[in-house]
């Protein structure tokens, strides 16, 4: 009887211990946008590894689509009460999450980060609001200025730091067909698009800023003038029609110069074609380095109730080791100062693009952002190619988003 007693004991303690162990561990939710599978093979490193140091913790990783499928599960989430603990999503949630009091100021711990003072100051303004900290960038997309190197080379060109040179090389390129028309590009521009980003990198290549203060300032605004009058001017010389949202004539080959997005390139780099003919750098300015560069960062939930543990895992995903990790698996560029030269390390061009992501401002984080995005497009299109005076098209600019923002 006393060896049963025992052996029931024993049992009875495992069972106790298991149990206490069971309640003491944390689970946090993690719905992060996107689901390509590089990125998903990522994550799943990183909670696999973060677990491994942490046994007191969990994360249940979730996806959704970007769009309308991750907007529709966080805002569910949070009229439910339910919350997610860790989002990662991009510039545009910024404002209205935090107006929505959908996301958790991390100043503090922000500030206790061993990594604060690494992290490219760019990157970080991405995740602010109001003077405070709400989201770490994970993600960098930035918008790189592409050139055929041979093409350059045959024709005694050096590679266009500002827009004097720009001009003179895409005039340089340009091929025309018996009718004068543009059949190969000296410098292609998306003429429309969903997003057209590329007006930006001139605005801010020139200085120049859609908002200032917190308030849309297109009318009189000098500096976005100037940008739309050297595009107005060499564009119908050296341009070929098309839309952000199609191909890029310089991934087809149609083009010596653009501006595109450092993802978007990928499929021409790998094109034996082309090997050895695509170089990559800082977008040409007229005064001051300036690029786009689009984000996704890493939140904590208002709701989330263990927002110590929450963190614990941001710092992990934000290590240098992690962030080198992720440059490795998703050929993205890393957001920290300290590892740009191991990044450079990786391939000829990374240098270039950590000086994208360095110089690159984002989508405005204002809870009117899309409404700016609509305007500045039709500004775009109105100034551009639209055949509207450019003075006239930014107080028409000014007008709508004042609209847009009041209404």
């Amino acid at each position: 009887m006393k060896r049963i007693f025992s052996i029931l004991l024993v049992f009875s303690m495992v069972f106790a211990f298991s149990a206490l162990s069971e309640s003491d561990t944390v689970t946090l939710s993690f719905l992060r946008i996107g689901n390509d599978e590089s990125e998903r093979n990522y994550w799943h490193w990183v909670i696999e590894e973060f677990e491994k140091e942490n046994p007191g913790i969990k994360i249940a990783y979730e996806e959704a689509a970007i769009g309308d499928p991750m907007e529709t599960v966080l805002n569910t989430r949070f009229a439910s009460g339910e919350g997610v603990d860790l989002i990662g999503h991009g510039i545009l949630s910024v404002a209205q999450r935090v107006e929505a009091n959908h996301y958790l100021p991390i100043d503090e711990y922000f500030e206790a980060w061993e990594g604060k003072d690494d992290i490219m100051p760019a990157v970080l303004a991405n995740g602010m609001y109001n003077g405070h900290v709400y989201g770490l960038g994970y993600s960098v997309t930035p918008f790189v200025f592409a050139y055929r190197i041979d093409l350059l080379e045959e024709a005694g060109i050096e590679v266009p730091t500002t827009w004097e040179d720009l001009a003179d090389a895409a005039k340089a390129l340009t091929r025309y067909n018996d009718m004068g028309e543009v059949e190969f590009s000296g410098f292609c521009f998306p003429t429309t698009g969903g997003n057209l980003v590329e007006l930006d990198v001139f605005v801010y290549g020139n200085g120049g800023a859609y908002i200032v203060d917190g308030e849309p300032v297109f009318e009189g605004n000098e500096k976005i003038a100037e940008s739309l009058e050297f595009l107005k001017e060499l564009l119908p010389e050296v341009n070929l029609t098309y839309s952000s949202n199609e191909v890029n004539p310089f991934v087809s080959g149609s083009a010596a110069m653009t501006l595109i997005n450092n993802a978007a390139l990928t499929t021409m780099l790998v094109n034996p074609d082309y090997e050895g003919k695509v170089g990559i750098a800082l977008p040409p300015n007229n005064g001051v380095d300036a690029s786009f560069c689009g984000c996704n960062m890493l939140f904590i939930g208002k709701t989330c109730k263990n927002p110590d543990e929450a963190f614990k895992f941001i710092s992990f995903a934000m290590s240098k080791e992690s962030t080198l990790k992720r440059a490795e698996m998703t050929k993205i560029p890393v957001t920290l100062n300290s590892l740009v030269e191991a990044y450079a390390q990786m391939d000829p061009w990374n240098a270039a693009r950590s000086l994208c992501v360095a110089n690159g401002t984002g989508m405005p984080r204002v809870i009117w952002s899309t409404g700016f995005q609509a305007v500045r497009n039709e500004l775009h299109q109105n100034a551009l190619f639209g055949g509207m005076d450019i003075e006239d098209a930014l107080i028409k600019a000014q007008a709508d988003i004042e609209f847009r923002i009041d209404g």
